[in-house]
C-alpha cells in the first residue's frame, strides 16, 4: 500500500513534465514560423522611397490561336504626387469606400474581417472582403494573387511592418499612387488627366467620388466602358461619405446632381497591339476577374481564341467596304466572326480607324445598334418552332395598331408594295416588313422576345410589335452569336475569347491558372433550325433575296437589315463553319447614310471576308486535329449539354427510306405537280408522307410515284422549302385512326394555295382531313 502511494506523486509529475515540453515544443513551432515569416518579409520590404518605384519583372503575353503574339502588357501608365496634392474629397472618399476603419486598424482590421465573414455567411456567397488599405497596399507591390494560407499570412505580416514603419497619410500616399483606376491608368494623378483631362488637385467632389470607387472593378466602372455604371457606384461612394460624416446631405445631393464631363480618350501606347480591340476585350476580362496587379505584374500567357490571319483578312475587308461606300456618307463599321460550335471568337474589328489609339471605342462590344429586319429571325424562329410551317402564307396587306400612343402605327414596306400573300420563305428572302409584324402579332411578342433572349439577345428588348423590325438596340457581338446558333444546328456557344491562361516559366509555360471549355446549349430542335437554315439560304440564293450579293460564299446563309432613314445597316451571315455579322453606319445617329442596305455594302464585305477566311479555318482544324474540345466532342457524340440530340445524322440516313424529301407540289390539287401544272411550289415531307399521286387538273392522266417512269422537273429557280410534313396526302394513303396537321385556308376550310390571304395549321384524323384545294383565292390577273 506505501508502495502505490509513493508512485502516484511521481506518475502525475511525469506527466506535467510531458505536457509543459509539448507546449513548449508548440510554441517554439509558432514562435519559427512567425519568425519564418517575420524574416522572410523583412527580406522583401525595401527602405526608403523603392517602395512607390516599384516595376514589373515580367510581361504578360496575349497570344492567338495561330501562335501571334498580340499584345505583351507590362507599361504602367503612372505620375506620382505628393499627399499634399491629392484633394482631401479624394483621400476621404477612398478611406469611405474602401477602407472606413483605416485611421483606427493596425493594418489588419479584424472586426472588418469578422463583418466580412458574416455577410458572406448570410449571402451564401464570398461577396465581402476584409482587406485593409494597408493590406492591398502590400499585396499589390509585392506578393502574387495566388490563393494559399501562406501568401495570405506574408500579406497580414508584411500590413503590419508598413504600419510600423510609415505613418497613416505615407500609406494613403502610396496607395492612391499605386491603385489601378482603369483605362491603362495607375494611379490618382494619371487618372485624374485620364478621365478629366485636370491635375488631380482640381478635382470636383463628385469627381474624387467617381475615381475613388473604381479600383474595385476598374474596367467595369470606367466611365469610358459603362457611363451608367460610374456614375452609380459615385453615388455609392457620396452616400458612404454622408454616412461617415465626410460630407453634408446637401453636398452629396449637389454632386450627384453634377454630370460626368469627360476629356475624352487619349493615346495609350495602345496601337503596338495586333488586333487592338480584340486584345482591349481580353485585357477588360482579365482585370475584373483577377485584378490589375496580376496581369500588368505576373507574366502571364494567355492563349485566346482569335486566328490572327482571318483578323487581317476581316480587318482589310472591313475598311475596303467602307472606304467604297464613303460617296454615300458611311464613315463606320464593325465585324465579329465566331466558330459556331465553341463559341471561340475568330476576329473582331471594333471601327475602321487603322490607329487604335485614336478610336478605342470598340463598337463589336459597346454600340448598341438597331438591328432593323435582322431582327426578324427571332420572329420566325419563334413560329417555325411553334407549329407553323416555311410555306406558311401572310397576308402582305397594309395594317395599322392602336396602342397606347394618340396615333395608330402603320407599318411600311421598304419597297412600298403591299397586297397579296407571301410564304414565311418568301418574305424572308424579300425582307417584307408587314409579313413579320403580322406574325409577331400572330404568335405573340413576348413569344418574340423569348426567343431572342433563348438564342444570346441580352440587351433590353422594347415590348412592342415595332421589335419586330428591330427597333431595339443590339451589340454585333450578341446576335452574331444568336445565328450562330441556327449554324450549330440548335446549339448556342456562349461567346469566348480565353482559351487558357499559364504562369511564366522562363520560355515556356508555367502552372495553368485558367482552362475554359465551350459552354454550349441545345437551345433550338434541329428540325427547326433546319428549316430556318433552308429559309436564310433562299435569302442568298433566290432572285429577289436581300442577301444575294452573298451568293459568292459556298453554302452561304444569312438576312440583311437596315433601319429606317439608313442609320444602320448589317448583314448576318454564316456558314456551318463560320457566322460573321458586318454593321455600317455612323457613329453620331444624326448623321444617316444614302441608299446604303443590308445588302448593297454589308453582304460583299461580308464575302470578302469569308472567301478568305474559310480556307484559313480549314487549315487550322486540319493542322491541329487533336485539339477538338471535350464539349465539341460531346456536341459531336449528340450529348450536349442539359439536351439529349437525335441519334440519326443526316449522313446516317437512306434518301429512300428515311428522312425529308423535297417534291413539287401543284398549287391547286395539291397533289404532285407534272409540267402542265400552272402553279407550283415545292415542299419537304418525311419520306413516305409525300402525296403519291400526280395532278389530273391540268392535261395529265392519273399515276403514282410508283408507275411513273419519269418525275417532273422541279422549278429549279425556286430553292426546296422546308416544312409540312403537315401537308396532305392522298385519300388512299391515309388510314383511320391516324392523325395528319393540315395548312388550311380560313375561309374554305379547304388545303391551301399560295394566294389565300389567311390560313392556319390543323389537326385533322387522317380519314376526315380536307382532300381539295381552295378554289375561292386566285393568282391575280396581270
Amino acid at each position: 500500500m506505501r508502495t502505490d502511494v509513493r508512485r502516484r506523486p511521481r506518475g502525475r509529475r511525469l506527466f506535467w513534465i510531458y505536457t509543459e515540453i509539448i507546449i513548449l515544443l508548440f510554441l517554439a513551432i509558432v514562435l519559427g514560423v512567425i519568425g519564418g515569416t517575420f524574416y522572410s518579409v523583412s527580406k522583401i520590404l525595401p527602405n526608403g522611397d523603392d517602395i512607390a518605384n516599384y516595376k514589373p519583372a515580367e510581361a504578360t503575353q496575349i497570344i492567338s490561336s495561330d501562335g501571334v503574339v498580340l499584345g505583351q502588357i507590362s507599361e504602367e501608365n503612372r505620375e506620382t504626387v505628393s499627399i499634399t496634392d491629392i484633394p482631401k474629397n479624394l483621400q476621404d472618399a477612398t478611406v469611405a469606400i474602401e477602407d472606413s476603419r483605416f485611421y483606427s486598424h493596425l493594418g489588419v482590421d479584424f472586426v472588418g474581417i469578422g463583418r466580412a465573414v458574416y455577410q458572406n455567411i448570410r449571402s451564401g456567397h464570398m461577396g465581402q472582403g476584409g482587406s485593409t488599405l494597408t493590406q492591398q497596399l502590400a499585396r499589390n507591390i509585392y506578393l502574387t494573387r495566388e490563393k494559399k494560407l501562406s501568401r495570405k499570412l506574408q500579406e497580414v505580416v508584411l500590413a503590419l511592418e508598413l504600419e510600423r514603419n510609415y505613418s497613416k497619410e505615407q500609406i494613403l500616399e502610396l496607395y492612391l499612387n499605386q491603385v489601378y483606376y482603369g483605362s491603362g491608368s495607375y494611379g490618382v494623378q494619371t487618372a485624374s488627366k485620364m478621365y478629366f483631362g485636370k491635375n488631380v488637385k482640381d478635382l470636383t467632389l463628385a469627381e474624387c467620388a467617381l475615381i475613388a470607387g473604381l479600383p474595385q472593378k476598374p474596367s467595369g466602372y470606367s466611365p469610358y466602358e459603362d457611363l451608367k455604371a460610374a456614375t452609380g457606384r459615385r453615388n455609392v461612394v457620396l452616400k458612404r461619405m454622408v454616412d461617415l460624416g465626410y460630407i453634408t446631405s446637401e453636398q452629396c445631393d449637389r454632386a450627384k446632381a453634377e454630370p460626368v464631363r469627360l476629356v475624352g480618350r487619349k493615346p495609350t501606347g495602345l496601337k503596338k497591339y495586333k488586333a487592338p480591340w480584340f486584345v482591349s476585350y481580353v485585357i477588360s476580362q482579365l482585370t475584373d476577374k483577377y485584378g490589375a496587379d496580376l496581369i500588368y505584374r505576373g507574366g502571364l500567357r494567355v492563349y485566346t481564341t482569335l486566328n490572327y490571319e482571318m483578323q487581317q483578312a476581316a480587318e482589310e475587308a472591313l475598311r475596303k467596304g467602307v472606304a467604297g461606300a464613303a460617296n454615300l456618307n458611311v464613315s463606320q463599321g464593325a465585324m465579329v466572326c465566331i466558330d459556331p460550335k465553341t463559341g471561340y471568337i475568330k476576329a473582331m474589328v471594333g471601327g475602321v480607324n487603322p490607329d487604335y489609339s485614336k478610336d478605342q471605342y470598340n463598337r463589336v462590344t459597346q454600340a448598341h445598334r438597331q438591328p432593323g429586319s435582322s431582327f426578324k429571325a427571332f420572329v420566325y424562329t419563334a413560329a417555325i418552332d411553334n407549329g407553323y410551317d416555311a410555306n406558311y402564307r401572310i397576308s402582305n396587306s397594309r395594317i395599322s395598331y392602336t396602342g397606347s400612343g394618340p396615333a395608330a402605327w402603320t407599318p411600311q414596306n421598304f419597297d412600298g408594295r403591299y397586297g397579296g400573300t407571301l410564304s414565311i420563305k418568301q418574305a424572308v428572302a424579300r425582307s417584307v416588313n408587314i409579313c413579320a409584324v403580322r406574325m409577331a402579332d400572330k404568335i405573340g411578342i413576348d413569344q418574340v422576345i423569348t426567343y431572342a433572349r433563348m438564342l444570346g439577345i441580352k440587351s433590353p428588348l422594347n415590348r412592342s410589335l415595332a421589335l419586330a423590325l428591330g427597333c431595339s438596340g443590339v451589340t454585333p457581338l450578341e446576335i452574331c452569336s444568336a445565328y450562330g446558333v441556327f449554324a450549330a444546328n440548335g446549339v448556342r456557344a456562349e461567346p469566348m475569347s480565353i482559351v487558357r491562361i499559364a504562369e511564366s516559366n522562363g520560355n515556356k509555360d508555367g502552372a495553368i491558372i485558367e482552362s475554359n471549355e465551350p459552354i454550349t446549349h441545345q437551345v433550338l430542335s434541329s428540325q427547326t433550325a433546319e428549316i430556318m437554315n433552308d429559309i436564310f439560304r433562299g435569302v442568298v440564293t433566290s432572285r429577289g433575296g436581300t442577301g444575294y450579293n452573298a451568293r459568292r460564299v459556298p453554302n452561304a446563309h444569312g438576312k440583311t437589315g437596315t433601319t429606317s432613314e439608313d442609320r444602320d445597316a448589317w448583314f448576318l451571315g454564316y456558314t456551318p463553319e463560320l457566322v460573321t455579322a458586318v454593321w455600317v453606319g455612323n457613329d453620331k445617329f444624326s448623321t444617316p447614310m444614302r441608299k446604303v442596305f443590308g445588302g448593297n455594302v454589308c453582304a460583299p464585305a461580308w464575302s470578302e471576308f469569308m472567301l478568305k477566311a474559310l480556307p484559313i479555318y480549314k487549315k487550322e482544324h486540319e493542322a491541329q486535329p487533336q485539339q477538338t474540345t471535350d464539349a465539341v466532342r460531346r456536341e459531336q457524340r449528340g450529348r450536349v449539354e442539359n439536351t439529349p440530340r437525335q441519334t440519326t445524322t443526316d449522313n446516317q440516313r437512306t434518301p429512300a427510306d428515311s428522312g425529308p424529301r423535297t417534291v413539287t407540289i401543284c398549287s391547286e390539287s395539291g397533289l404532285l405537280a407534272t409540267r402542265h401544272c400552272p402553279d407550283t411550289y415545292q415542299a419537304v415531307y418525311e419520306a413516305g408522307t409525300e402525296p403519291q399521286k400526280y395532278c389530273t387538273l391540268h392535261g395529265g392522266r392519273s399515276t403514282t410515284r410508283e408507275n411513273n417512269p419519269v418525275e417532273p422537273t422541279p422549278n429549279v429557280d425556286t430553292p426546296p422549302v422546308p416544312a409540312p410534313k403537315q401537308r396532305t396526302d392522298s385519300t388512299q394513303s391515309r388510314r383511320a385512326g391516324e392523325y395528319v396537321m393540315v395548312t388550311v385556308c380560313v375561309d374554305s376550310n379547304k388545303i391551301a394555295n399560295p394566294y389565300c390571304p389567311e390560313t392556319q395549321t390543323k389537326r385533322f384524323r387522317a380519314d376526315e382531313a380536307p382532300t381539295r384545294v381552295c378554289r375561292i383565292h386566285k393568282a391575280p390577273a396581270d
